[in-house]
């Protein structure tokens, strides 16, 4: 609809200290960018709508640059005053941005003077703008990424304790070394969505369907090293996956969930106030990923709870992740 949604715009806003900044600093701000993904279907990939959001939030006029990079480029950052912003078009465009092409970056770093990373959440991503520009040019982090970095290192290296953390997600064995890495630091880790699904599967407690061997065998593993630190559900919310249907939607205990069930999408409220009771005795928490299928409001309840439960307590408390920043 031409908007930015709020997501999109809590994005903006984590960068916006930076932009101003530069802006005092007199700098020419050169913006550069990416929206969605190469292939999707149906993606969006025009900036324009954050372009305005931009103008809106800076009380600046941004200048739309039609290239990456060229003669075009050159001439617009030649003609910029002092303190002003120009946005380059979506650097997802160009395929080699995906990889890492020395060429392309050798021509994106032809555009400035010097580099600004305000991009933590793809900061890990082997990709041109990312990994290879900054090794060209003058390079450091926005405030927004030292922000981050800072936060996630104390987490890392020297956190108050009691350390509890709330982890789920679609799948074991993309958060195998996460959850490896957090067992090592934290008092307890309380599990949800199809994550706390595979463990119960191995207890035999639950049934999955969907669940993977890759991720039942991660999960045996990671139960055997665990011990009393790792805290699972007590009470599931079962039902259809079929939107709108609410006949069969019910909370069991993982205890009683039937052979034939057709899905487990959220953690039971006995369970979100288990979370919380050991998040209240904490100093630390950290919660990367919602606990059910919060997109549907039939299984938002575990991560609604869980979110507003841990907005409350005295803690310090971590949230990392897109889905998770979605869900709150």
């Amino acid at each position: 609809d031409g908007k930015v949604d709020w997501y999109e715009d809590y994005r903006i806003e984590a960068a916006i200290q930076t932009i101003e900044e530069l802006i005092q600093r007199r700098c020419r701000v050169l913006l550069l960018t990416h929206l969605g993904r190469p292939g999707e279907e149906e993606g969006n990939f025009d900036l324009e709508p954050i372009k305005r959001r931009l103008e809106d939030l800076l009380k600046e006029d941004v200048r739309s640059i039609n290239k990456l990079s060229g003669p075009e480029v050159e001439a617009v950052v030649a003609g910029m005053d002092p303190g002003s912003v120009a946005m380059l078009p979506n650097v997802r465009i160009d395929e080699r941005e995906m990889g890492r092409n020395d060429g392309f970056a050798k021509e994106l770093a032809s555009n400035a003077e010097a580099y600004v990373n305000e991009a933590f959440s793809v900061s890990h991503r082997d990709q041109t703008s990312v990994s290879l520009v900054p090794t060209l040019l003058p390079s450091c982090a926005g405030r927004r990424t030292v922000q981050e970095y800072e936060t996630l290192s104390e987490l890392a290296h020297e956190p108050s304790r009691p350390y509890v953390a709330i982890v789920s997600g679609a799948k074991v064995h993309t958060k195998v070394a996460l959850i490896e890495n957090l067992l090592e630091r934290v008092d307890q880790l309380c599990v949800g969505g199809r994550i706390a699904n595979t463990f119960l599967m191995v207890k035999d407690v639950c049934v999955d369907g969907e669940c993977e061997e890759e991720d039942m065998e991660a999960a045996r593993n990671i139960i055997q090293k665990a011990g009393d630190k790792l805290i699972l559900p007590v009470d599931v919310v079962i039902g259809p996956k079929e939107d709108g249907v609410e006949d069969g939607v019910e909370t069991v205990s993982v205890d009683n969930v039937p052979d034939n069930v057709e899905g487990v999408w959220d953690i039971g409220l006995k369970t979100a106030r288990l979370y919380l009771s050991y998040c209240e005795n904490a100093k630390t928490v950290m919660w990367n990923g919602p606990v059910g299928m919060f997109e549907d409001k039939r299984y938002a309840a575990g991560t609604e709870v869980v979110g507003r439960g841990l907005a409350e307590i005295e803690a310090k408390v971590v949230v990392g992740g897109g889905d998770t920043a979605l869900a709150l």
